[in-house]
């Protein structure tokens, strides 16, 4: 399989990034105010799509990586999956004791905190491994 070099991986996520940013703030504000359902729903997921296509990328960046690459993607992963995992239980038992009040709009900051951490932890890793986590 050829590579996926990391310049043209952060080329494509910078501009999927570009549209995702331009679809929440050009269109998103009027998945509420949509009359209809379909255009709601259509509005509401339109920002997932450039997401969905971003872990298209990442996985075969991933894919063309070496074994060590592969490892460090792994732990990086299920660093951000532990973090994210233990948020989210403190959130609910706080939430169910009354503690704080969440709405379902909390659930749109599970992906970024997900990827964030993950990017974290990967350089960090790669770090650890000898500059491996930005290649």
């Amino acid at each position: 399989m050829p590579r996926y070099t990391e310049k043209a991986y952060r080329r494509h996520m910078w501009l999927l990034m570009v549209i995702y940013v331009a679809l929440m703030l050009l269109e998103w504000p009027h998945a509420r105010g949509a009359v209809s359902l379909p255009l709601k729903a259509m509005l509401a997921l339109a920002p997932t799509v450039p997401v969905i296509v971003l872990l298209w990328l990442l996985a075969k960046r991933v894919m063309s990586s070496d074994e060590l690459q592969q490892r460090l993607h792994l732990m990086a992963l299920s660093i951000a999956t532990g973090v994210l995992a233990v948020l989210s239980m403190i959130g609910g038992f706080l939430a169910a004791a009354g503690a704080i009040h969440l709405d379902g709009d909390i659930l749109i900051w599970v992906f970024p905190v997900l990827f964030m951490t993950y990017g974290v932890a990967h350089v960090v890793l790669g770090k650890r491994y000898g500059g491996m986590g930005c290649e």
